[in-house]
């Protein structure tokens, strides 16, 4: 069992109170950090902090969202440089994670229910990002863990790249350790527009627990939540933490044991935290 938390809306110097730190320490919660561009000069002290705690610290590279903020065909060449520059700034990183979507902007249209798949990358770009980033995950892999963030969708190919392909995030191809099925129950329900109430985005979320450990085996996490709102600023959230509780349950009884909750902001804001990590299945040491 191992339960990990994203970490992608609260100020660094706000991170970096004992008391936040000794939270995480306390529970045994890795800290998936996001580190902005304009972050650079402060993330190697934020891992020390985290680290003098025994906190098990993976660096989450974001772009600038005029960049396309996350991992695509469109941001590849982008994101490894950067990806680069954090991993010269924090060597000592634990983990590198990708955070593989479609640009921010492009994302927006879908969630307001505008599609368009007009942007679909040509294959040629799409086969020499998936390449790149391939050889990328190589180097990144020496002396450390990498792990993927996916789009739910991902878990719903089994075979191929189809859908890789469409959404231009490469994932497959990559040998990573271990990939983070994004299955947000309270997306599901906020932004389905009424179609789909809690009860069915349970079962939408059991339906995509047994597939994504289907498609990747023991490589197969899930990334619950959401406990606050992240990069739109109006993600849908828990009611409270009996469903993050609920959705803990779901996760396990599909044989998923490693489990990432969106996100630290929303359990600082919404205390108690104790009362969310319980919840979210963090034990006391």
């Amino acid at each position: 069992m191992r339960r990990r938390v994203w970490c992608e809306t609260v100020p660094y110097d706000e991170l970096v109170r004992s008391e936040v730190v000794e939270l995480l320490a306390r529970r045994d919660v890795d800290l998936l950090l996001a580190v902005r561009p304009w972050q650079l000069a402060e993330v190697a002290d934020v891992v020390r902090r985290f680290h003098d705690r025994g906190v098990f610290v993976a660096v989450w590279p974001m772009l600038a969202d005029t960049e396309g903020r996350w991992v695509s065909a469109d941001s590849a060449a982008a994101f490894i440089d950067f990806a680069d520059a954090v991993l010269a700034a924090v060597p000592f990183a634990d983990e590198l994670v990708l955070d593989l979507e479609p640009p921010k902007a492009t994302l927006a249209r879908w969630k307001n229910w505008r599609p368009t798949w007009r942007q679909t990358p040509r294959p040629s770009r799409y086969n020499e990002a998936r390449d790149s980033l391939a050889e990328a995950t190589a180097r990144w892999r020496l002396g450390r863990r990498v792990t993927t963030a996916l789009l739910p969708l991902l878990a719903l190919e089994l075979r191929g790249q189809w859908l890789q392909r469409a959404a231009g995030t490469p994932a497959t191809m990559l040998h990573v350790d271990h990939h983070s099925v994004m299955a947000y129950t309270s997306l599901i329900e906020g932004w389905s527009r009424g179609l789909i109430n809690r009860r069915r985005a349970e079962t939408v979320l059991a339906g995509c627990a047994r597939l994504t450990k289907l498609r990747f085996g023991a490589a197969a996490g899930l990334s619950l939540g959401a406990v606050g709102v992240g990069a739109f600023e109006d993600e849908p959230c828990y009611r409270d933490p009996r469903e993050l509780a609920r959705d803990v349950a779901i996760a396990t009884a599909a044989g998923i044991t490693e489990l990432s909750l969106f996100d630290l902001g929303g359990v600082l804001r919404r205390g108690p935290a104790e009362a969310w990590l319980e919840a979210f299945g963090a034990l006391v040491r």
